[in-house]
């Protein structure tokens, strides 16, 4: 929670600071111009990337600033620098293979496993998609959370058996993929989640007000960025 509060009080001084300084320009109080190719969708990566670090979601901030730093270096280039920076494309695919062979040898830590559904009986979920899927079925009576990520990938989460702890927090970052989650009817699902083309939807709409435990919480937190959640209930 307090978390949050920092998070809220952080971002209301940018606005109010942003909108206090463009009002003195106009006013003539101050001499500036904004360098046009600063504003761009890459300000959208890095926006999202300084809100993940609020938040304390390291991997997640970290890799957003780095795309928008990465599409932002060309512009500061001169013409013959940015032909040698664009040598390094193959960097890139170099990344990818890397991720790939890490998935391999290591799967435990990425807790990805593609085309199955594995039945777990951990309180939490872990997974990270990269141009994968996976499906999992949990158990656990005390459901507390965790993490999924998915990069051009999907997740599917089967809760339809699973307790919940209150207050549970699942936070999600979805890019160009997508998360299916089926869980209890009377599941209280609150959501914290900043679609950029993308969207989320629970399917409680054909359930009665009555049913839902308001002591069974359940917290999706993140972001949603071309791609969708599906929430159903059983």
């Amino acid at each position: 929670m307090k978390n949050n509060q920092n998070k809220t009080f952080f971002w209301a001084l940018i606005f109010i600071a942003g909108g206090g300084i463009f009002l003195m320009r106009n006013f003539g109080m101050l001499d500036f111009n904004i360098p046009v190719k600063l504003i761009s969708w890459r300000l959208i990566p890095l926006i999202i990337g300084i809100n993940a670090l609020l938040r304390r979601d390291y991997i997640n901030g970290i890799i957003a600033i780095t795309v928008a730093v990465v599409f932002y270096i060309p512009d500061f280039l001169t013409a013959a620098e940015r032909t040698q920076y664009y040598k390094l494309w193959p960097l890139l695919l170099v990344g990818v293979g890397l991720t790939i062979l890490a998935k391999y040898m290591f799967p435990r830590q990425f807790d990805t496993f593609t085309n199955r559904e594995l039945t777990e009986d951990r309180n939490y979920v872990s997974e990270s998609n990269i141009m994968a899927g996976s499906s999992s079925k949990f158990v656990t009576k005390d459901f507390t959370g965790g993490k999924v990520n998915c990069i051009m990938g999907g997740s599917e989460l089967n809760l339809t058996e699973a307790d919940l702890r209150n207050n549970a927090n699942l936070r999600v970052f979805i890019m160009m993929g997508g998360m299916e989650m089926r869980i209890p009817k009377e599941w209280n699902v609150k959501l914290d989640v900043l679609p950029i083309m993308g969207g989320v939807e629970d399917k409680i709409t054909k359930f009665p007000e009555n049913v839902v435990d308001k002591n069974k919480v359940l917290i999706i937190s993140g972001y949603v960025i071309m791609g969708g959640i599906e929430i159903k209930r059983v």
